[in-house]
């Protein structure tokens, strides 16, 4: 969430459409509004059972997930 004097740029909008279960956490595939391809993984650091993982990557399967890129106003573009 943005605070004050913070914003950020749209990267990426992606529809998840594949989720696949590791070791670690999930990896999620999905193409994008701009028709790229993305994965997202992402780790847990605590054990999860089974039967909350299968729960997860259900809920999971059905997420959009927006990327975003950090933007400062403070930032100034570079003038030649």
């Amino acid at each position: 969430m943005a605070t004050d004097g913070e914003s950020f740029d749209l990267v990426a909008d992606v529809p998840i459409e594949e989720v696949r279960s590791t070791p670690d956490g999930f990896v999620m595939r999905g193409h994008g509004t701009d028709r790229e391809g993305y994965t997202l993984e992402m780790h847990l650091d605590l054990p999860v059972d089974q039967r909350t993982r299968k729960v997860l990557s259900e809920i999971l399967a059905q997420a959009e997930v927006k990327v975003k890129r950090w933007h400062s106003p403070l930032r100034r573009p570079v003038t030649p």
